[in-house]
């Protein structure tokens, strides 16, 4: 098994781990990300409602598993640069999903200073023609 592949099985069995509930139908996190600054929702479905839940409740510590991913994953196609957002979705059939966004500006419920975002770039550098144009626009 790769290191991301790794990650991503050490991430969702710590979630599932976490959701308070035996009867849930799927789980999703979102996640956003830049390197000093990860935020997490997490979500459960049950009988059509959707519940939030502490992915981390049991002590387990998914922020620096994600974070461990986005730089593993960084590494695995450098000047890429590093995503921004990701959704992880995982169904009681153990069925799991994710998608990565590297392209559209990450939504934190509070925005980031210009300095976090250069920090990110230094940190995950990335070829000129594969800057977003926001990030272009907030770094200038």
């Amino acid at each position: 098994m790769n290191i991301i592949e790794d990650s991503l099985n050490q991430i969702s069995s710590a979630v599932i781990d976490n959701v308070p509930s035996r009867n849930w139908e799927n789980v999703s996190l979102n996640v956003c990300a830049i390197n000093k600054m990860i935020a997490i929702k997490s979500f459960y479905e049950e009988k059509g409602n959707f519940l939030s839940f502490d992915p981390e409740g049991n002590g387990n510590d998914i922020t620096m598993k994600i974070k461990k991913l986005r730089e593993d994953m960084y590494q695995s196609a450098p000047n890429k640069g590093a995503w921004f957002s990701a959704m992880f979705t995982i169904s009681n059939n153990g069925k799991f999903q994710t998608f990565f966004d590297y392209d559209e500006k990450p939504e934190f419920k509070y925005e980031p200073s210009t300095d976090k975002f250069i920090d990110d770039l230094k940190t995950f550098p990335r070829e000129e023609k594969l800057i977003p144009e926001w990030l272009k626009e907030k770094i200038n």
